[in-house]
């Protein structure tokens, strides 16, 4: 949805979807992309010796580009998508440590020359269809097919 608000509900109807906005008004699609993640609501744990640290903190939600830590030493914590992608990225660049609670299970980003979304996509694997059991998809947060 390219509309530059937000869309405060979505409910499958008639083989398509319905997406209320904030603040009024409706769009209607034959399928939904719900690419929003978690960057929503970042969570920043509260660390013991933050207030005190010199260096730059930055969550995943507000990272931009590699170029700012180019020639740096940097941490990234966890190993969700996010920081996973975040690291190999900035590794390019920078000093990086992935610093992971369990070891990292890293997939192939490219398969035959393309990017693993562009295979995604042409198989239709990225976007979730009406759900055949109709009303009893509305209201719940993952419709698995």
């Amino acid at each position: 949805m390219r509309t530059g608000r937000r869309v405060i509900a979505v409910q499958a109807d008639g083989g398509g979807f319905d997406a209320h906005l904030e603040g009024g008004g409706q769009l209607r699609a034959r399928a939904v992309v719900a690419a929003s993640g978690s960057s929503g609501h970042p969570h920043r744990p509260d660390l013991l010796g933050l207030e005190t640290f010199a260096g730059r903190i930055l969550h995943a939600a507000d990272y931009r580009s590699r170029a700012p830590f180019a020639g740096q030493r940097v941490v990234v914590v966890g190993a969700g998508n996010s920081a996973v992608q975040i690291a190999a990225e900035l590794a390019r660049e920078s000093r990086t440590t992935l610093a992971t609670r369990a070891p990292a299970q890293f997939a192939r980003q490219h398969l035959l020359g393309n990017d693993l979304y562009f295979w995604l996509t042409r198989a239709g694997l990225d976007v979730v269809h009406p759900c055949p059991l109709g009303s009893m998809c509305v209201n719940i947060d993952v419709c698995r097919m």
